[in-house]
């Protein structure tokens, strides 16, 4: 895990692939699980969707093999988090899917409700955004981090209404959220955000600073070749 939170994703992925090996040596289910679930989300991460997709349905859906029921709705939600990302369209069938695993209540409400405001935004649907985005930031509890996707997709559906006040308060407060989590291309987003959402309000001096934080940011994480 420290490999990944240290942006090695070439060692994360070696790493994770010894771990899986050893899973599957000794027949341990959960921990086969958990390996592969961390795997696909390094893929993800070195944008092989594909693997990381194919990974997931070993998990998610293959009924044939016991794993916990936990790891399956994982497995699942991760998909859904991808499918979502892509903009594919088989991404609502993925959300409910994942819905449908996680049953009645389980840790990743905040997060489907996240994944279903981002869809109804990219339709152009911003009250049943705005309507989700709010349910995700109720259900997040002290997940920080679907806290802050929350309060990014409460802004996005905002300003998109026209409210200009209250979108910027929701992108501030989703930075805030943010940077206290370290997440770079969320944190970029987030000051993209300020910015437009300064811009709309006559502050343009201000926008122009957020932007170019903005763009530092998305300077720095990008590889170099």
């Amino acid at each position: 895990h420290s490999a990944m939170r240290d942006g090695d994703l070439l060692l994360a992925r070696s790493l994770f692939m010894q771990s899986l090996r050893l899973q599957q040596s000794v027949d341990n289910l959960p921990g086969i699980a958990t390996a592969t679930i961390n795997l696909a989300t390094v893929y993800h991460r070195l944008h092989d969707d594909d693997m990381a997709l194919r990974l997931l349905d070993t998990i998610a859906g293959d009924d044939q093999v016991s794993y916990p029921p936990d790891m399956r709705a994982e497995a699942a939600f991760r998909k859904a988090v991808i499918l979502v990302d892509k903009g594919a369209g088989e991404a609502s069938t993925a959300v409910a899917a994942a819905a449908a695993r996680c049953g009645t209540s389980c840790r990743f409400a905040a997060g489907l409700d996240n994944l279903r405001a981002r869809m109804a935004l990219r339709r152009g649907d911003f009250p049943a955004a705005l309507a989700a985005a709010k349910a995700a930031q109720g259900a997040a509890g002290d997940d920080k981090q679907e806290l802050a996707n929350a309060r990014r997709n409460t802004a996005a559906a905002e300003a998109a209404q026209g409210r200009r006040e209250d979108a910027l308060a929701h992108y501030l407060a989703a930075l805030a959220l943010d940077k206290e989590l370290a997440r770079p291309s969320h944190i970029a987003d987030d000051l993209a955000g300020v910015s437009g959402g300064l811009k709309q309000l006559g502050r343009n001096a201000e926008s122009a600073a957020y932007a170019r934080r903005a763009a530092a940011v998305r300077d720095a994480i990008t590889p170099r070749q």
